[in-house]
Order: C-alpha cells, then structure tokens, then sequence
C-alpha cells in the first residue's frame, strides 16, 4: 500500500523487540530524546495485549511528541491524506508496524491517527510539566473538539495544578480543561503519591484503573533544583494528597513541590545534631537514604534556602490480567547529587517486584553520556549515575531474596513444630491479613517526618530492605563519584585548585542502611566487544576521568569491588530522553549504551539495556 506515499521523513524502519507473544505489556515510542529537536521529544503509548484494540485500551505517558509521530509511523503503510471520503462501513486492517492488528475506518494516515488519538487513548500519564513532556498533548487538544469525551490528564497534584495554572490558562494555551469554565476536551486526575491504600487488594492495592486493563500507581522524585520562590509557601501541600478539583494553589507556585519530604527538615535536625551520627563526610540530606553515585558535600548548606528542587514522577503500570509491571521514569536526578534524594523509595518498591518476576522492563533516561561533568547534568542522569542507581536496586533485590528464602525457611521449621508459621504458639486464629495490615502512605509519610524529629533511627517502612547480613556492595569506579567539596570553608578561602582537591573520596553513607557504597581509582574498562555501540562509546569512556572533579574528601583511594551475581538478570532497561548533539560523529544513543553495557558488566548487574527509538515496539 505504500507506493510512493512514503516520505523520507518518515526515518528509520521501526524495530520490534521483546517477545510478543508472552508481553504483558506494548509500548510504543514516539518520541525518544530529550530534545533539542521538538520533532522527537519524550512520548510513550502504552497498553495491554490482553485487552486488543478497542476503545479506551490504551494510555499515553508523556506526550512530548504525540500525533505527528503517529501520522509518521503510519504513513508507512498508508497515504499521508486522501482527496477521497471513505465509503461506508470501510475500514483496513493493519498487518504490521506498531499498529498492526489495529482495524483503521480511514484512508489516510492524518485521519487514523486522529482516530487513535480520539477513541483507542483514553489519556495522558504526565511525569512532570516540563514543555519536552507535554507540548504535543497541548497542541493536540484542539483536535478533540468532536470527540465524545474528555480525556484524563493523570498526574501528581503539583504536576496537575502546573498544567492548569500554567499550560491550560488561557494565556499560554485555551483553557481546554474541564476546570476553570474551561471548555471541557481534557479533565484532570489526581493521584496520590504511593497508590490509594483504599483502592485494590493484594499486589493491586493502591493501584488505580487508567484505561481498559491497565492500572497504575505513582511516586514523586527529584529532577534537579531551581532557585526558591521568595513567596514560596513550603508547608501549603505535598503530593502524597489528593486534593478536590477545585482547589486552587496560588500562582508561581504551583510548579514547585513542596517540602513534604522533609529535605529542609532533615538539614536543621542535622545541623544541631549531626555529631557522632555519621562518619566524617558526606552529610546525609533526607530521612531517607542516598544512592552511591557521589558523596553530596557540606557546602550545599551555605545557600540551600535558595534553592528547592524540581518535582518529577515515576510510574508503576500493572497489567490486571497478568499481574505483571512496568516501571516509566520521568525526567530524574541521581540521588547521591539531589536536594531531595527519593529514587531510593522506587528502587525499594521495585525490588520486590523483580525479585518475584513481575517486573522486567524499566524506562528511565538517560540525558548524556559520562564525559558530562555532574554540575552539567542539571537534574539527569548519564551512565555512571544510572548504573549506581541499578547497583542499589540490585543490592534490594537480593535482599529481598534472601528475606524470603529465610521467611521460607522459618515458615517451614514453624509447620514442622505444628504452629501457623510467623505466629507464635497460642496466638489467635485471625488471619495474618487481618493481624497486620500495610501501612498505608500518610502513615508512611507520618513516620518519616518522626524519623526525622528524631524519633525514630532510620526510616521505617525502608527497614524491610535493610542489607544487615550481607555483603557489602563493593566500590564503585570513579565515574561514579561526584565532584562537590565536602568542605566549605576551604572553598570559602580559595578558588585556587589545591593538591588535596584531587584525591578519591571516601565511603558515601548507605542510605540509613548497613551498606556503604565506595569508589575507586580503577578507569572504566575500554568495551572489547565488536558490538559498534561498544566501539562507538570507546573514545568517550577513556576520556570519563578527566571530566570528573573529585571530593575533596580524605580517605582511602583504591577499593576492590566485587561484581554482583546478576540480581537484575530477566529485567531490560530501555533508555529514554538521550540529548541528540546534533553533531557529526558517533550517535549518543550509541555512546551511552556502550558505557551502560560496560559498566553494567563490571557491576555484575544482569540486566539488558536498550536505547531506544521513535517508532520502536517493545513487547515487555
């Protein structure tokens, strides 16, 4: 059906990867880099094989890029516009590309994906109201006028009352919302961070229904710092709330999160109590725990009132027939560099779920390759952080297994001795269900403001993944390490660089747990491999060392870190938001994937990577 309808500009064959017939799950890339070109920028579809083409099966998560992807993808197959009306009852059926098995009632390839857009999507999942994210949902709007029904704008409260007050405002855009004597194309979810602990049972607690066969639950992280807002009201709310619909934040603020999780908090209580609570070094920044990746330096201190970080998302998808999930990373920050560090709680939700085999596919970003010093990476990740990130899934995933290898075999001893296993002798019949129920997320978030008035020692409902008992992860390369000076006062005195300036830095604290992640002074190992994104990646990895500015921190300069035994292994990391240079040269897709496949060797981590492209289809 092509002929000669297919444009140049439809770019490269689409790639089909995963299993099909196994998935749970078919994502569609739209777009597949962070910019600087707005034809290619972040946008997934998302839905459930089980539930087939029908109306409301599908999602979007982000929507950078959206309809004139789907117009470029289908062109392939059909004419970009038709002169003639279809006659009634038409329709085509798709027998490839990312759509196929889709019966289409059109000609063309502007009016099905209009067709797409209108009845198979039922709505947007926003990770953050950064422009990259929503501007092709913005700019689509227009063309739900007759449409049937609005379509849900799904997101955290601050991500929601951003796009209201700033996009759907009716000075940078109509106000198409439902809200707002708005005209009604598009209405407003919020969620609550961590799921609803009223809404599910089992596994599915705290999951709420996005579109046929699809639920989702969302957690709030950090995408890098911007200066505070002088009229900044940090107490007014925090997305571990819902909030009723016509609930109205003051202006200018609405695109900053609060201080909910307690980064403001956690520095005055350390301020006065800091002596003898951590080893000389890195000051821990929050209740929770901070991911290796670079010690954060006591010199944020001086100016930290002046900055308050940027709010993003990370997405929990769930299939309700299979049971198995996804799990899509807006925009985010390492949290060894962050004012808010809170990928941590993710990663601790997350494990669990890899440990049981039900989730083995992860999107997250990664903006640039490891040549990019930290203070460049303004709120992104790059392959050093990213593969610390893993490294601390990695290590919760295997303790969780060995938990519940010990679970078992306690439960075991415990039906030997006659008794109901976790239950001691005589205690009552009521089911453990009934006995102890889940914590839900406002108790979560009770706790950690506690732990944080010194109530308790660590966080509490991060206990569970404690790494008491085992191994120790081992030191991580010094592309790893951030580059802030621990010490203020020597910045305060000169700006002149100083011998001491240039040693590797000590153990970063483990997140409140038992575990401390270390560096070396080991380069990262030059890729071997014939693989042309390893050959690409070469040049770059040599040169890591000399963008890396080190801690300043004394303590020992050479660790032997042992490799993991590839926890990870089952679970593919799809690269998303790669920067495109736009320069002659190696792609930086192609770079960053070489660096992650090293270092993810070296790590023993076990997972695959895959960057990825507009027009892909991956089955997970």
């Amino acid at each position: 059906m092509r002929g000669n309808h297919a444009s140049r500009d439809a770019g490269p064959e689409p790639r089909e990867l995963g299993n099909k017939e196994e998935a749970s799950f078919q994502v569609i890339v739209l777009g597949s880099t962070g910019g600087p070109r707005e034809d290619n920028i972040t946008g997934l579809l998302v839905r459930a094989p089980q539930s087939e083409w029908r109306k409301s099966s599908m999602i979007a998560v982000d929507a950078g890029a959206h309809l004139s992807s789907m117009i470029r993808i289908l062109q392939r197959e059909m004419p970009l516009m038709s002169e003639k009306v279809p006659a009634k009852g038409y329709s085509q059926l798709l027998e490839k590309g990312p759509f196929a098995g889709l019966r289409f009632p059109n000609i063309s390839a502007k009016a099905n994906a209009l067709y797409i857009f209108r009845e198979i999507l039922h709505g947007f999942l926003i990770t953050h109201p950064h422009l990259d994210h929503l501007s092709g949902m913005a700019i689509n709007t227009p063309a739900l006028e007759y449409g049937r029904e609005a379509k849900a704008i799904v997101a955290l409260p601050s991500t929601i009352e951003a796009i209201k007050n700033h996009i759907f405002n009716d000075w940078l855009w109509p106000n198409l919302s439902d809200e707002g004597n708005g005209v009604g194309f598009v209405t407003y979810r919020r969620l609550i961070e961590g799921g609803n602990p009223r809404l599910g049972l089992g596994e599915s607690r705290g999951y709420v229904n996005v579109c046929d066969g699809l639920a989702t639950k969302c957690w709030s992280v950090s995408h890098g710092k911007c200066h505070r807002r002088a009229h900044s009201a940090s107490f007014q709310h925090g997305d571990s709330f819902g909030y009723p619909p016509d609930y109205n934040f003051p202006s200018r603020r609405l695109s900053r999160i609060s201080d909910d999780h307690g980064y403001f908090a956690a520095v005055a209580q350390q301020q006065s109590q800091n002596a003898g609570a951590y080893p000389p070094g890195p000051v821990q920044m929050s209740a929770g725990p901070v991911t290796p990746g670079g010690p954060l330096a006591s010199n944020i201190l001086d100016n930290c009132h002046l900055f308050e970080p940027v709010s993003s998302s990370a997405f929990f998808i769930r299939n309700d027939a299979t049971g198995n999930e996804l799990l899509i990373f807006g925009d985010v920050e390492p949290d060894s560099v962050s004012l808010s560090p809170r990928n941590h709680i993710v990663w601790d939700d997350a494990a669990g779920k890899v440990a049981s085999g039900m989730l083995k596919g992860i999107f997250i970003e990664c903006s640039y390759d490891d040549s990019v010093r930290n203070e460049d990476l303004y709120g992104h990740l790059c392959p050093r952080h990213l593969v610390a990130e893993l490294t601390f899934l990695a290590n919760c995933v295997l303790n969780r297994r060995k938990q519940k290898t010990s679970n078992d075999g306690a439960a075991t001893d415990a039906l030997l001795d006659g008794q109901t296993p976790g239950r001691p002798v005589g205690a009552s019949s009521v089911p453990d269900l009934m006995m102890r129920q889940p914590p839900t997320p406002s108790e979560l978030k009770r706790k950690r403001k506690r732990a944080m008035n010194g109530d308790l020692a660590s966080t509490p409902e991060l206990a569970r993944a404690s790494f008491d008992g085992l191994p120790s992860p081992q030191p991580i390369p010094s592309g790893y390490v951030g580059n802030r000076s621990v010490s203020s006062t020597r910045r305060k005195r000169s700006h002149e660089p100083r011998e001491s300036d240039h040693a590797a830095a000590p153990p970063t604290p483990g997140r409140g747990r038992n575990v401390t992640f270390q560096a070396d002074s080991a380069a990262v190992p030059v890729p071997s491999s014939s693989d042309p994104a390893l050959a690409a990646a070469t040049t770059t990895t040599s040169t890591v060392q000399n963008h890396q500015h080190p801690s300043s921190l004394s303590g020992p300069a050479n660790y032997q870190r042992e490799k993991l035994p590839e926890p990870l292994k089952g679970v593919t990391v799809h690269v998303i938001h790669v920067k495109d240079t736009l320069m002659d040269g190696p792609a930086p897709g192609d770079v960053i994937l070489g660096q992650l496949r090293a270092l993810g060797e070296e790590a023993g981590l076990g997972c695959d990577f895959n960057v990825t492209n507009c027009g892909d289809s991956i089955w997970v």
